[in-house]
């Protein structure tokens, strides 16, 4: 049995101990703190800034200059394509014709390929190569410190490209002398940081336990925190007429096609967090563009993930392919298109282009960050898994399958396929550029990670709501648009688009639709001949990602038909 003495010398020790590992106390006023801080976590880079070809008339060389250095390559010409190939997938694709005034190109570099857009200079052509638009692209952190309603320090933190709430939340802000703790809801990742009282400067330490990085942050006036609130803070929307995009796409007022204003409904309340991380909202009615609105920073100008929506561009590339090649049927197998492939399997030899469209290749799914991170041949690794139905016996979700089209557009459009696009439908419907996702034995990916301009998003719609038609030149034929927007196994699926119906007006109106994570969508309605465009950064969380576009669209944007149709 302790001693009374012994049990009081232990109690004096616990307190000592525990005394001694309390927190310092700050040695600066948190008040210090209150408002929004932001830095560049992270941006991307590219190679080279500037691809030269010379001579003007057939080109015969290439430079590719990074600071001003030069690096050469032989340019090689085939049929009406210029080429070269260096190391690590490095290659130049360009269509090519001494009469053309214009010359337009991709450059493929550590698996992305993106568009050139060339012009004259003396006696070459010379175009600027931009960095990649991936999701780590000049990615903004934004920490916001507040007090709750008794007094503590809290704080979020938020990013300009996608919604954090996904990866973790901040639940407690601890200070210890000049340190700033902050427990989060996510173990794999740590954060603090550390303020310098006297120099009024916050870094922060963000990682994970293979990667750790300290940015400096700096603090912002209510006014300057572009990217952090989905508009300026305290600024009362007022509508404006889009700005004229080119001369095929007329601008108009909602009044001139029929819309009511309360369509604006939604514009006043969007900082308040019912609709956050939306990063623009696009409407056409009667083929003119009557809406137009970005948040979060982006513009007109920037090139936006589309994610799986760019699916059910892959099914328009599937309709071009079989006008330029009558050869390409949907009753053609997919392992046409593969020999390289030794694949006895009898069930996979009965997968056809079809089967590829309507999402029933009867092929196990496939893990997409093993196919991609682990694999170089992406169209081999989900061919190498095994069958577990009859293909055209059930619909799976898969983008391994959509993917297993690559290969076959290449083969039958003897393109390689970023330039197909480029070349056979972006170049026509006046959209100069875009970037997408390659694979390491360079084939074009389809199923997603493909960026271009919302504004050039809606393209695609109003190409759809002409049947397939632009500017007088038919680009897609009218019964590949009849016959890819029809119910396939899947009854709201066509090849690759969704098929759906939404209230307009008490009246239930049918749409053509294409999806992508994160809040990518296109919604066609031909009977009222509108489109909408969403563009967000909710990835991967569901069902925040889908709910809150529509809900503007059934709350706001088609009830605004409706009034007019009364």
């Amino acid at each position: 049995m302790l001693s009374m003495k012994s049990k009081i010398q232990q109690i004096i020790i616990v307190l000592i101990f525990f005394t001694s590992c309390k927190n310092k106390p700050a040695t600066f006023d948190t008040e210090e703190l209150i408002g929004v801080w932001s830095g560049l976590l992270f941006q991307t880079k590219t190679k080279y800034d500037s691809i030269v070809l010379k001579p003007i008339k057939s080109p015969q060389i290439a430079f590719l200059y990074k600071k001003g250095k030069p690096k050469s390559f032989k340019l090689e010409q085939k049929r009406n394509n210029l080429t070269f190939k260096g190391i690590s997938g490095l290659r130049f694709d360009a269509s090519f014709s001494n009469n053309t005034p214009s010359l337009n190109g991709v450059i493929t570099e550590n698996l992305w390929s993106q568009s050139l857009q060339f012009i004259k200079s003396e006696n070459k052509w010379v175009a600027e190569i931009v960095k990649p638009e991936i999701i780590d692209t000049d990615y903004m952190v934004y920490l916001e410190f507040y007090k709750d309603s008794i007094g503590n320090l809290q704080a979020k933190i938020q990013s300009n490209k996608e919604n954090r709430k996904l990866h973790f939340t901040i639940e407690k802000v601890l200070v210890d002398g000049n340190d700033i703790e902050f427990k989060i809801t996510a173990e794999r990742f740590a954060l603090s940081a550390t303020y310098q009282s006297v120099t009024k400067k916050l870094s922060i330490h963000y990682g994970n336990t293979n990667s750790k990085r300290k940015r400096q942050l700096t603090k912002h006036r209510k006014n300057e925190w572009k990217g952090y609130t989905p508009r300026p803070v305290n600024k009362k929307y007022e509508y404006i007429i889009p700005q004229p995009v080119d001369a095929l796409i007329e601008t108009a007022t909602l009044e001139d096609v029929g819309l009511n204003r309360s369509l604006l409904g939604f514009m006043d309340s969007i900082n308040n967090g019912a609709y956050e991380h939306i990063h623009s909202i696009i409407i056409t009615k009667n083929k003119k563009l009557v809406f137009e609105e970005y948040f979060h920073g982006y513009h007109r100008d920037y090139l936006h993930d589309i994610r799986s929506a760019f699916k059910s561009i892959t099914s328009l590339m599937v309709g071009k392919a079989m006008m330029k090649n009558s050869k390409l049927k949907l009753n053609n197998t997919i392992l046409e298109y593969y020999p390289e492939y030794k694949i006895t399997d009898t069930q996979k030899k009965n997968i056809t282009v079809h089967h590829a469209l309507e999402m029933s290749s009867g092929l196990k799914n496939e893990d997409e960050d093993k196919m991609q991170w682990e694999n170089d041949d992406w169209v081999k690794y989900k061919l190498d898994h095994p069958m577990i139905d009859k293909p055209g016996e059930k619909y799976v979700y898969s983008d391994g399958g959509i993917n297993l089209l690559s290969g076959v557009l290449q083969k039958s459009t003897k393109q390689y396929l970023p330039l197909f696009i480029q070349k056979e439908l972006l170049t026509d419907l006046g959209i100069d550029k875009f970037q997408m996702l390659t694979s390491p034995v360079g084939r074009g990916y389809l199923a997603g990670q493909f960026y271009l301009r919302p504004i050039d998003f809606t393209r695609f719609g109003l190409l759809m709501l002409n049947k397939g038609k632009w500017n007088e030149k038919q680009i897609i034929t009218e019964s590949w648009i009849e016959e890819s927007t029809q119910p396939k196994i899947q009854p709201h699926h066509g090849y690759l688009w969704k098929l759906f119906e939404r209230n307009v007006g008490g009246k239930q109106i049918k749409t053509i639709e294409a999806w992508g994570n994160g809040g990518q969508f296109l919604v066609i309605i031909p009977e009222i001949d509108m489109t909408i465009t969403f563009t967000g950064g909710n990835y991967n969380l569901y069902p925040l990602m889908e709910e809150k576009p529509f809900e503007i669209i059934d709350k706001y944007i088609l009830p605004a038909v409706e009034l007019e149709s009364n």
